[in-house]
């Protein structure tokens, strides 16, 4: 059954609260609210009655919008704060912490920076939660020359703030810079927390910055608590030594976890991937299987990683049986990404009727869903594979399928044009030939002048192999 405030209990309220001056805009809260049908929300509904008692308190307005932030109403949050500048009540930190906490969400830096104005003329700018909020706002929206400038400008800083700093660097792949704010910390005098770790452990492994990586591994182990608890710092850590090679070292922060009986799926997905990205495709495959009889159930990430270990090793079979035990038996869905990967193991193996099986059933599960870049990538596969053998009809449709997600793709034009050329298909040739140059606009010189881009020099070379037949 649908409760609802009636209306004149709202209207009358609202004049009681905010007298009769505002009565229009008593009248407007009450259609906002009966337009977006939250009036007979479960909590929403005695928030608002909360609110109603005395309209002037912004406690009570801070009550309501942290609710609707909570439950994703983003839009109502900002017009509900619109609403409350409107009336002339003054917003506090908590009002602007909600805000920018939707702002975030949203990814929006132009909010932000609105949000950012109206604060520091209510003088709230000098608040170091607003300030903490504003800059994780600016590094989520990947703005963090704002965050930067921002983060400089405060008087007082804490962990908060550098972390959401620090994220913001990490998110646009800024390494100097990230190194540089966490080497700040000391002569700021603050304590990096697992999060702060765990982020300069991602810089660390892409940078790469191994002996950077060792010091906070070794504060780590100083740190007993965050080592026994965050095993997302274990993580980080493991997934730092993999990517710079060390997968011994891995693999001892693996049994360190295991002995203090931390070690989730999230782990155990790591220790994946560093056996994988240093080519111990054996190890991969046993790890996975040790990780199955201790009873934790794999995600997408970690049946990706043993199928994609299935597909360098050459084992068809073991990979398509994880691939099917993705939703036989573990209710998972799998993404274009497991069936890439298998179209591609298939096609190595020279079995392209059922690489074409899966690549059909890819379109069918992913469609609307998959990565434009991903379903390239498939079909590229299929198509290669065809031409090393020879099989024009399904080579064919394979590459209409690529171009059809990205039409410029110049390597899939030289991949079809080599397929023609293998089973002597000329006129075909010399139709992909013209409809090159109609998308690329360039001559044979010109593109000898210009050939300074991986595709263009393998674009010139064969169509300079062409032009032997066509002159």
């Amino acid at each position: 059954m649908r409760s609802q405030i009636p209306r004149t209990e709202i209207v009358l309220s609202l004049r009681r609260g905010f007298g009769t001056q505002t009565h229009t805009a008593a009248k407007t809260l009450h259609a906002h609210l009966l337009r977006t049908h939250l009036l007979p929300h479960s909590d929403v509904h005695p928030k608002l009655l909360f609110l109603l008692r005395d309209p002037r308190d912004v406690s009570r307005w801070n009550s309501l919008l942290a609710t609707l932030a909570r439950y994703s109403f983003h839009s109502l949050v900002l017009r509900n704060f619109s609403l409350v500048n409107r009336l002339g009540l003054p917003s506090d930190s908590y009002s602007f912490c909600t805000v920018l906490t939707v702002a975030s969400s949203l990814k929006a830096a132009g909010l932000g920076r609105q949000i950012h104005a109206c604060a520091f003329r209510s003088g709230w700018i000098c608040s170091i939660f607003v300030c903490g909020a504003l800059i994780d706002c600016y590094a989520r929206s990947l703005a963090v020359e704002d965050a930067s400038q921002l983060f400089d400008e405060m008087a007082g800083r804490n962990t908060v703030c550098v972390n959401s700093l620090l994220g913001g660097y990490v998110e646009s792949r800024l390494w100097p810079e990230g190194l540089h704010l966490f080497r700040r910390m000391h002569e700021l005098k603050l304590e990096p927390d697992g999060f702060t770790l765990s982020a300069i452990l991602r810089i660390c492994a892409e940078a790469p910055a191994i002996s950077l990586g060792l010091q906070v591994h070794a504060h780590l182990l100083r740190r007993i608590s965050i080592i026994n608890e965050d095993v997302f710092a274990l993580s980080s850590l493991l997934e730092m030594y993999g990517k710079c090679g060390l997968v011994d070292k891995a693999c001892l922060v693996f049994e360190l976890a295991g002995q203090a009986k931390k070690r989730d799926v999230v782990l155990w997905t790591s220790m994946l991937n560093a056996y994988g990205r240093n080519g111990q495709f054996a190890e991969v495959v046993e790890t996975y299987e040790i990780m199955l009889t201790e009873g934790i159930k794999p995600d997408e990430i970690a049946l990706l990683a043993v199928i994609s270990a299935c597909n360098h090793s050459g084992n068809v079979i073991k990979g398509l049986h994880y691939f099917e035990s993705m939703y036989r038996v573990h209710n998972l869905v799998p993404g274009p990404e497991h069936y890439g990967c298998v179209v591609d193991m298939l096609c190595k193996v020279g079995n392209l009727k059922m690489a074409w099986k899966f690549a059909n059933e890819m379109i069918l599960e992913t469609e609307g869903d998959g990565d434009s870049n991903t379903g390239v990538s498939v079909w590229g596969a299929l198509l290669s594979a065809c031409r090393d053998s020879g099989n024009v009809e399904i080579g064919n449709f394979a590459a209409k399928r690529a171009l059809e997600l990205d039409p410029n793709n110049s390597g899939v034009y030289v991949e079809w044009s080599n397929l023609c050329a293998r089973v002597g298909l000329w006129n075909e040739i010399g139709e992909l030939r013209q409809l090159m140059k109609s998308i690329y606009g360039f001559t044979r010189k010109e593109k000898l002048e210009g050939a300074h881009s991986n595709s263009a020099i393998c674009l010139f070379i064969d169509m300079a192999i062409l032009d032997q037949r066509f002159g």
